[in-house]
């Protein structure tokens, strides 16, 4: 958690108290990060339901979002179905649980996933069309026949399963909506704070019974009488299937769904991803938009662990996690959320250090309420591993990254604060061309935007967001929809509808301006806000790029704040940065916040630019005032002195690597029953056959002596390659807990003259003990249905793999400031 004395007494060293004291943002519980609680069977129970979500609190979480799925074998006597009053008290206890423990409860609006249930007859399930091409005298004749796909729910819990709902019929969801209304009233039970919509995955679903007659009413001319021009995939008669599929969508389903969570005091969170509609409409309809990351980023960050054969790319980048976001701003809400780590990596594989790079592109793209994905419910005394879901990554009480997650979840934290913050701030607005996307790939009816094909899709709006961006702006996407309520104010702005502010309109290259597009931007064309293509000199004359992005390569993020301006910023590059760059707002005083360890430091401010020094996997907060308050010429005579962002002198060092060293553990399971003693440092598999298979913390110990000038000076110590985190201790003073690259601490005041005493407490992952138990025949997989599989879907065995190592993996340095 992050200390609201820390986040208003440290800077008083560097800013005004008077400016500062009334605006700082304090953490709220939506800048905690969220938990996708998969209910395996809803098999739960009060007291475990209580131990688990203390667990929680503790870690730092915020909110657990509720979603049941299949169940656990021979468990079935267990199993609660679900809505059943049984299932409805078990609810509302946990909602109880939830103001105890200061965490947001949330569910998902059915099971497993999409919507649907056994309540959905099949005249209201998801609808297909098949078309007879035949000819009869000469004359060719297409006909219509319609049927339904009979997808069921997957992953459905027990009393969730059913068919699908036909998401473009009002009546089918309204419906479907009634029943769970009906749970609710008859049991008396509080609707929780957010209902979640997962991503679309509606397999075939290309029709819906009025269709034709809204096709007519949206389009102006009859569908039927096009048939064969659809079939034979007319770019303009697929493009209007399409468009009206997709407004279908977002009036039937997500708008319903929407209103419907309103009326009983609850609000809606969507992922909007994957279906056949403008994804910018869809997303703009609810409450919170939800992105999400699919697979493990290789940003080449030095000293991070890569895996090699046991991650997979993430389809997510840059460009598809701005959709989300940009919803959210061009509409002024507040949050953006993401199902973060959706197989990161293979299971009982992933780090924390895995997670950060992923987490800051996140950050950077515009997310501000992350959600892990996820978390299974599992009882306290289950034998280990316990209960699991399918997919990774495993962030929960039995997994033993557990142990360090608070720090984690404090980086969020404090990470989040900030970024919910003031307002968004970026640069452009840049127009999604959808109607150019529907009519490419015309033979096939559906067109999905789902995150796994965007770059087959949209390569070229693809590359005019990567181009924008690496020439050092940031933009958010926008709709016809959203594009009809922009204006231009008195100093030449663009706002938004919500209130929204932009320098200009960017229409990506190979856009048809038709009619309706030109109606929309010939205002802003005759104020000059309109930029076609990438047209870098004309964007330069809009607005000024960032040169942290531009010429350091940083992922950045900017927000304005009553009181000026600030910055999220992260290096995602193999290169470690110091430099003085110039910004792109007004500053009159700035300061640099460390969302690791909530510490303030000067930003180096002279002529106009700061001073930018990030190793690379690194991250801060920039905040920057738009004027120097009354202690601005002590903070810059105190920046002077120490003159961050020159370049690196020459530091002296020590080097602990090959000292005397003693190991034991602590939370060892299996456990070793044995201390070491090491002349030099070794990661602990080598060192005995119980090591090897061990999950748990090992305690390196030992000892150094300094001279009084050595105690005096400024220090940091470099734990090396870490496996997988470490707590570290000098002289039995905390100094916390190094758990991303790089795993660099601070001293601080801890060391003395003469003997000091070094203690760094290392956990490793649950890899090598699940390996263990493959080997040893020991049955733990015993989920229903898909069980668990490897990050390729396939059914698997972890005997085959070979020891990660555990422990100090290189090097254990003290090096001078």
């Amino acid at each position: 958690m992050v200390n609201k004395k820390t986040l208003i007494a440290a800077p008083l060293l560097l800013l005004s108290l008077n400016a500062v004291r009334a605006q700082l943002p304090l953490p709220t519980p939506e800048a905690r990060p969220g938990l996708r609680w998969w209910w395996l069977g809803s098999a739960v129970d009060k007291p475990n339901l209580a131990w688990n979500m203390e667990q929680y609190a503790r870690a730092g979480v915020g909110t657990v979002e509720i979603t049941p799925i299949y169940g656990v074998q021979g468990n079935e006597r267990n199993d609660i179905t679900y809505l059943s009053p049984k299932w409805m008290e078990m609810l509302h206890y946990t909602e109880d649980e939830g103001r105890r423990n200061n965490i947001e409860i949330d569910m998902a609006t059915g099971t497993g996933w999409p919507f649907g249930g056994p309540w959905v007859p099949l005249s209201e399930a998801a609808c297909k069309a098949t078309f007879a091409d035949t000819v009869v005298n000469g004359k060719r004749r297409v006909t219509l026949h319609v049927g339904r796909t009979r997808q069921k729910v997957k992953r459905a819990a027990p009393g969730g399963e059913g068919w699908v709902i036909d998401h473009f019929d009002s009546t089918a969801v309204a419906h479907y909506l009634a029943h769970i209304d009906s749970a609710f009233t008859a049991s008396g039970t509080p609707f929780p704070h957010t209902f979640f919509n997962d991503s679309y995955e509606v397999y075939g679903a290309n029709w819906t019974p009025r269709l034709p007659e809204e096709f007519l009413k949206r389009r102006g001319y009859n569908l039927m009488d096009n048939l064969d021009k659809l079939v034979d995939g007319d770019p303009q008669v697929v493009s209007d299937y399409r468009e009206t599929l997709a407004e279908l969508l977002l009036k039937n389903f997500t708008n319903q769904w929407t209103a419907w969570a309103h009326r009983h005091g609850a609000i809606t969170r969507n992922q909007a991803h994957g279906s056949p509609a403008n994804l910018i409409d869809c997303y703009a309809g609810v409450d919170i938009p939800e992105i999400e990351g699919f697979g493990l980023t290789d940003f080449g960050i030095k000293g991070l662990r890569t895996d090699k054969g046991f991650t997979r790319p993430n389809f997510s980048d840059l460009s598809m996690l701005k959709y989300a976001p940009s919803a959210a701003h061009i509409t002024g809400k507040k949050y953006t959320s993401s199902e973060t780590f959706t197989w990161l990596t293979e299971h009982f594989r992933t780090s924390l250090s895995q997670m950060k790079p992923d987490l800051d592109l996140m950050f950077c793209a515009g997310v501000n309420r992350m959600f892990f994905h996820g978390t299974a419910y599992s009882p306290k005394d289950d034998p280990w591993p316990g209960w699991k879901f399918y997919a990774s990554v495993d962030m929960s009480p039995t997994n033993s990254i557990w142990r360090d997650a608070p720090s984690l979840m404090a980086y969020i934290t404090r990470c989040q604060t900030y970024l919910q913050w003031g307002q968004p701030d970026n640069d452009f607005l840049v127009y999604l061309p959808v109607r150019d996307l529907w009519r490419e790939d015309t033979r096939r009816l559906l067109m999905m935007f789902d995150i796994h094909s965007m770059d087959k899709k949209a390569p070229q709006f693809i590359k005019t967001i990567l181009a924008i961006d690496s020439l050092g702006y940031d933009c958010d996407y926008i709709s016809d929809k959203y594009l009809a309520g922009v204006t231009v104010t008195p100093d030449g702005q663009l706002r938004t509808a919500a209130g929204t502010l932009y320098k200009g309109l960017v229409i990506p290259p190979g856009t048809t301006v038709d009619s309706r597009l030109q109606a929309l931007i010939a205002p802003l064309q005759k104020q000059g806000k309109v930029i076609c293509g990438i047209d870098v000199p004309a964007l330069a004359t809009t607005a000024r790029p960032e040169a942290m992005k531009r010429e350091l390569g940083l992922k950045i993020i900017r927000r304005s704040n009553p009181a000026g301006h600030h910055y999220f910023v992260a290096n995602l590059t193999p290169r470690d940065v110091a430099a003085r760059v110039p910004l792109a707002v007004e500053v009159g005083e700035a300061v640099w916040y460390n969302p690791m360890d909530s510490t303030f430091a000067p930003a180096g401010l002279r002529g106009g630019e700061v001073a930018v020094r990030l190793r690379s996997g690194e991250s801060r907060i920039l905040i920057v005032r738009d004027r120097p308050g009354d202690t601005a010429r002590s903070i810059a005579e105190k920046q002077e002195a120490t003159k961050p962002g020159t370049p690196d002198r020459h530091c002296a060092t020590i080097d602990l690597s090959s000292a005397s060293w003693r190991l034991s553990f602590l939370e060892e399971a299996p456990r070793v029953g044995k201390t070491f003693r090491l002349n030099g440092l070794r990661s602990w598999e080598q060192l005995s056959d119980s090591a090897r298979v061990t999950m748990g913390t090992g305690v390196y110990e030992t000892t150094f002596k300094l001279t009084g000038r050595q105690a005096s000076a400024r220090w940091e110590i470099d734990l090396g390659d870490v496996r997988e985190s470490a707590r570290v201790y000098i002289n039995g003073r905390y100094l916390g807990c190094a758990w991303a690259v790089p795993f660099v601490l601070d001293c601080r005041n801890a060391l003395k003259r003469g003997r000091n005493t070094l203690r760094i407490e290392v956990t490793n992952l649950p890899a090598n003990r699940i390996a263990d138990m493959d080997r040893r025949g020991v049955v733990w997989r015993k989920m229903k249905e898909i069980n668990v599989v490897d990050i390729n879907y396939k059914k698997t065995t972890y005997a085959g793999w070979e020891p990660l190592p555990g422990g100090l993996n290189s090097t254990v340095k003290l090096i001078e400031k």
